[in-house]
């Protein structure tokens, strides 16, 4: 162990006092020697060397775990809003501005009547043979737009052909089901928009 110190000549005793303290720093180093803080002596600056020098430790310790939780905040905080922004952008595109902002604020969303709403149903004829013996395609027009399609990779080559139904009306709206709403429109106008599409003939 490394001490510091120095010799005093006492004259009255005709003797030499030396007084001297361990040159440490750390608490680490005090424990290496097996001594303790209590054994040196109060007015030694060891103490206050040794005790400063912990504090300064303990700070930077507490400031380096308090910056990792605040990146980790930061990035939670940052995921947290990536999703907050998904619901909000999924609510607004499959439901109406008024009816997204009362499901996003948890308010009830009551039924409500609406006058002179136009419903439009359609279907290509024979889809579901169709997508039997084809790879999946996309359909990109109505019935005003609807040209030849061909996928080369089942050799279909025809016109495909569409039924429509329209119809105005009045309909009663609102939202069903709480853990996957879905924005539902109900009453005769519906029906009669769904029976033209699904009994007329195909491409009108």
């Amino acid at each position: 162990m490394d001490i510091r110190g120095q010799m005093v000549y006492m004259p009255e005793c005709k003797a030499m006092l030396f007084l001297g303290s361990p040159n440490l720093r750390t608490l680490e180093e005090l424990n290496k020697t097996g001594m303790f803080i209590s054994d040196i002596a109060i007015h030694d600056a060891t103490r206050d060397v040794i005790l400063v020098g912990e504090q300064t430790t303990a700070q930077e310790s507490l400031k380096r775990r308090m910056d990792k939780l605040r990146g980790s905040l930061e990035e939670n905080n940052e995921a947290l809003e990536q999703e907050r922004r998904l619901n909000v952008d999924l609510l607004y595109s499959i439901f109406p501005v008024d009816i997204a902002e009362d499901l996003w604020l948890g308010k009830q969303v009551k039924a409500r009547q609406l006058q002179n709403v136009t419903m439009l149903f359609s279907d290509i004829v024979g889809f579901t043979s169709i997508c039997a013996t084809c790879s999946p395609m996309e359909v990109i027009s109505m019935l005003s737009n609807l040209y030849v399609l061909f996928d080369k990779q089942c050799g279909v080559y025809d016109v495909y052909k569409m039924r429509i139904g329209i119809h105005t009306g009045s309909v009663v709206t609102g939202v069903v089901g709480t853990r996957m709403p879905r924005y539902c429109l109900f009453g005769n106008n519906v029906t009669l928009a769904n029976k033209f599409e699904s009994h007329s003939e195909s491409g009108k």
